[in-house]
């Protein structure tokens, strides 16, 4: 795949590819590729180097249960990425604050699950990049995340959509209160978190929806 340029790929998907350990040595050279999608490749050990001036079009990437990346790329990410979609696992989470801004990055989506994460406080101090841009931050399966740092995520001037999914023992909100460019706040399944406690930091947002999935199926 690293010897022509592939001019006509958009799409690419690679999944369970349990051997598989390098995709291309020099790049991947697809200028208008859109969306690259990475999926249970245990031993795949980097993504494809040069991303940021081989793939310019890129606007969706999806890495998840891809264990052995465990930092991005030399010069980041592609310019033009809007939706980042990717597995909680530490090394790699803590690279993301590596990769500089990520201008036009809209949605990022970061799932704990099948990482064993013991991330307790989340954002940590640095963590996030630069995302002027981001207006949806999702949050997932965390099993042992126990709180939310305001102050980090005030950082995200634009975001309008927060939703945490599924980390049973988040407890804590930290800091002074959420961005309050939030429009929407969606919790799901995080029983130790009160919202008598955590209300002052939440009461601007317009929207507040509270599910309990275990409740709905008993």
């Amino acid at each position: 795949m690293s010897e022509p340029t592939h001019a006509t790929l958009q799409s690419l998907t690679v999944s369970w590819c349990h051997k598989l350990v390098s995709l291309t040595e020099g790049g991947l050279a697809a200028p208008n590729l859109t969306h690259l999608q990475l999926n249970c490749c245990d031993k795949l050990e980097a993504l494809p180097p040069n991303m940021h001036t081989l793939l310019p079009n890129l606007q969706s990437l999806k890495i998840e249960y891809c264990r052995g990346i465990c930092r991005f790329p030399e010069g980041g990410l592609p310019p033009n990425l809007k939706k980042l979609r990717m597995n909680g696992y530490e090394e790699l989470l803590r690279d993301l604050s590596s990769i500089g801004s990520l201008e036009a990055l809209t949605h990022l989506k970061i799932n704990g699950s099948g990482c064993e994460s013991k991330i307790k406080s989340f954002p940590e101090v640095g963590l996030l990049p630069h995302l002027p841009s981001l207006t949806t931050l999702e949050i997932i399966w965390f099993d042992n995340l126990e709180t939310l740092e305001c102050n980090e995520l005030l950082r995200l001037t634009s975001l309008q959509r927060l939703y945490i999914f599924w980390c049973p023992k988040l407890e804590n909100m930290a800091g002074e209160k959420l961005p309050s460019s939030l429009l929407l706040l969606h919790i799901t399944d995080c029983p130790e978190l009160k919202h008598q406690h955590i209300w002052p930091k939440i009461e601007h947002i317009p929207t507040i929806e509270v599910e309990d999935t275990e409740r709905l199926y008993r």
